[in-house]
Parts: structure tokens; sequence; C-alpha cells
């Protein structure tokens, strides 16, 4: 699993929109198990996306790439990777 703390481009769009953008982005087989949103000031959120992706050379790397330049995306940034029978920090 990996987790990524996304900022929208701008603060007026819709977080769905930006979690949907991110989706259909990513690569393989990988896909957004969960989101939620973080309050950071100001009226500016991030989103917290944790993301379930095959164990394989380069999957990190290829899913950061494509959640930052996915559209409505400002800012992307890896939080942790983990495996699923273990937890993140929340």
């Amino acid at each position: 699993m990996i987790r990524l703390k996304l900022l929208p481009q701008d603060t007026t769009t819709e977080h769905q929109r930006i979690v949907d953008s991110v989706s259909g982005a990513l690569p393989g087989a990988a896909k957004i198990r969960s989101h939620r949103i973080e309050p950071i000031a100001f009226g500016l959120s991030a989103i917290i996306v944790d993301i379930v992706a095959p164990e394989e050379e380069g999957v990190i790397e290829k899913v950061e790439a494509a959640a930052a330049s996915a559209p409505l995306v400002g800012q992307s940034d890896l939080m942790g990777v983990s495996r699923m029978s273990s937890k993140l920090p929340t």
C-alpha cells in the first residue's frame, strides 16, 4: 500500500474530482483503496489516499509520478509505503 498526500491546484476544486483524476492516471493494477480529507489552513485541505499496487520493481515511483502529473493535482508527497498486512500510522 502506498500513502500519498495530495494538494489541489486550486482550493475551489471538489476533492472527489481530484481523487477521480488520480484514479484514472494510476498505472496498471494500482487502485485507490481509500481516501480522507485533512484540513490544513485557510480553506486548504489535503487529500490522503491509500493506493494498493502489486509488489513490482519501480511501482512506487510509477504511482508517485502518475499522481503528481494527474490533472487537478498541484502537489503530491509520499507519506509511506507498507505491506497490506501491516499498518501505516494515521
